[in-house]
């Protein structure tokens, strides 16, 4: 048995979204001393990156043959 591209794809894109996620929740959250202010904005980032893999995961749903959408 092969797994399709699109499978593999999907899957690896959404593994990497949760890693990039977790990841910038924690810089996020992370404990901040200095007066200079953070140049880089960790919750948008993992905000983006869980809003990505929401829609990776119906894709993966889809991909499985569960339909979502409308008929």
């Amino acid at each position: 048995m092969s797994i399709s591209n699109d499978l593999l794809l999907t899957t690896t894109g959404l593994a990497t979204c949760v890693i990039v996620g977790i990841f910038a929740f924690r810089r996020h959250f992370a404990k901040h001393d200095k007066l200079k202010p953070r140049m880089v904005p960790w919750i948008i980032i993992s905000l983006g990156a869980i809003a990505t893999g929401f829609m990776l995961l119906v894709h993966l749903v889809n991909i499985l043959g569960i339909e979502t959408g409308r008929n």
